[in-house]
């Protein structure tokens, strides 16, 4: 059984979270809303593809635990990043991603994996947050780190 934590629990991050759940693995949905963290614990949906009655499962397997707080984070063997990048002036705004990258950093470890699922433009990853990371968690990424 992995540690998943996936940041972000909208309509990419939710269902890829009830994936990971069904897949047997503990997952640690976070989210920095604190009222859709509030609504996830109780078994509320917001998500269209996520039936509050699949959500309420996911609840009662205890390997799926909603959060706020980055610190759940820590131990993890994947994270996957699903925060909005909606665009600004024809360009998308990275600034949620960057903060995401900021804010995970400090839990990574060697031989864990961060996988980038946001709309954005090529080169994200490898230019934007790969030296997030490697500067919040004193680690570096292999030079073929990307797909």
């Amino acid at each position: 059984m992995k540690k998943v934590v996936l940041i972000g629990q909208g309509y990419v991050g939710l269902p890829l979270a009830m994936s990971a759940v069904d897949a047997g693995h503990d997952v640690v949905g976070l989210d920095l809303d604190p009222a859709r963290v509030k609504r996830l614990g109780i078994g509320e949906s917001y998500v269209e593809d996520v039936p509050a009655a699949r959500l309420q499962a996911a609840l009662d397997t205890g390997r799926y635990r909603p959060t706020d707080e980055y610190a759940d984070a820590e131990g993890f063997d994947y994270c996957v990043i699903t925060v909005p990048t909606p665009l600004r002036e024809g360009a998308p705004d990275l600034s949620c991603i960057e903060r995401a990258g900021e804010a995970v950093a400090p839990y990574i470890s060697p031989g864990c994996t961060v996988v980038l699922e946001s709309t954005t433009y090529p080169g994200t990853t490898e230019d934007v947050l790969r030296p997030i990371l490697e500067k919040g968690s004193g680690l570096r990424a292999p030079e073929d780190f990307y797909l």
